[in-house]
C-alpha cells in the first residue's frame, strides 16, 4: 500500500518528503523512500516512542512527536526551510510556509488536523497523498488552494513500475527485501498465542502502554 502511493507520486531528486504517521503504513513508506530515493531526506510524525524509534531505526532524517498544530509547523518549517508568514485572519490562526520546503507528504492518519499541517508546510504546486482511511471532517483548507497543492487519493496496491520495471506491488516488496534493500522486520513488535487473542488485542489497542507497532497471533504457540 505504501509503495503505490509513493511510486504514484514520487518525491523530485534531492527534494524533501514528510510521512505523517509512524505504525504500519508510515514505517513501510520510511522504508521504501530510503530505500528507492536515498537522496530524498525524510521527516517523519510519530504518536508513540516505538514508532519514533523504529523510524530513526529505518532512517528518518528527522521524527517528530505528536504535538499542536501550531508547534508541528513551526518544526516542519524549521527543518525544511519553509518561510512562516501570519494567516490571515479568521482562518484558525495557523501560519502558512510561503515558499513551503517540503515536496511531498504521505498522510497515512488522514485526519483533518493532519491535512491543516500539511498544506501549510509543502511547497506550492506540491503533492498532498492520503493514504490513511478516517472519518471524514471539516478542515481550513485555504492553503490548498492559494498554493495550488494537489491533494490525491492512493487505494490499496496494483502492478507498479519501480526503477524501469513493471511488476506487482508484492513482488516488487519481496525483491527489495530479499536484496536487503528493505527490512521492516522490526515492525513485528509482540507475538501471541491464540488464547491469548485478547491481550493481543490489547496491545493493539493501547500501543502508548505496550509500545506495539504491528501485532501478531501464532496458532503453534
Amino acid at each position: 500500500v505504501s509503495l503505490h502511493g509513493i511510486t504514484r507520486h514520487p518525491p523530485p531528486p534531492g527534494g524533501k518528503a514528510l510521512v505523517w504517521g509512524a505504525g504500519a503504513l508510515g514505517s513501510a513508506a520510511v522504508a521504501i523512500l530510503r530505500a528507492l530515493y536515498p537522496d530524498v531526506e525524510v521527516a517523519v510524525v510519530a504518536r508513540f516512542d516505538a514508532q519514533a524509534e523504529f523510524a530513526q531505526k529505518l532512517g528518518a532524517h528527522k521524527v517528530l512527536r505528536l504535538a499542536t498544530k501550531l508547534e508541528l509547523v513551526e518544526e516542519l518549517a524549521a527543518w525544511s526551510g519553509g518561510v512562516l508568514r501570519p494567516t490571515m485572519e479568521g482562518l484558525d490562526g495557523i501560519p502558512m510556509c510561503h515558499p513551503g520546503g517540503i515536496d511531498v507528504a504521505y498522510d497515512t492518519i488522514a485526519k483533518p488536523e493532519t491535512f491543516e499541517v500539511e498544506v501549510r508546510v509543502l511547497k506550492a504546486r506540491s503533492t498532498l497523498v492520503k493514504s490513511g482511511v478516517h472519518a471524514p471532517g471539516r478542515w481550513e483548507w485555504s492553503p490548498l488552494y492559494f498554493k495550488e497543492i494537489s491533494w490525491v487519493g492512493s487505494n490499496a496496491f496494483g502492478i507498479e513500475e519501480v526503477e524501469g520495471e513493471r511488476k506487482h506491488g508484492i513482488q516488487h516488496y519481496l525483491d527489495l527485501v530479499m536484496a536487503g534493500r528493505v527490512d521492516l522486520s522490526g515492525m513485528l513488535t509482540h507475538t501471541f498465542g491464540l488464547s491469548e487473542w485478547h491481550d493481543a488485542f490489547y496491545a493493539i489497542a493501547d500501543q502508548e502502554r505496550s509500545g506495539a507497532i504491528k501485532v501478531a497471533i501464532d496458532p503453534a504457540r
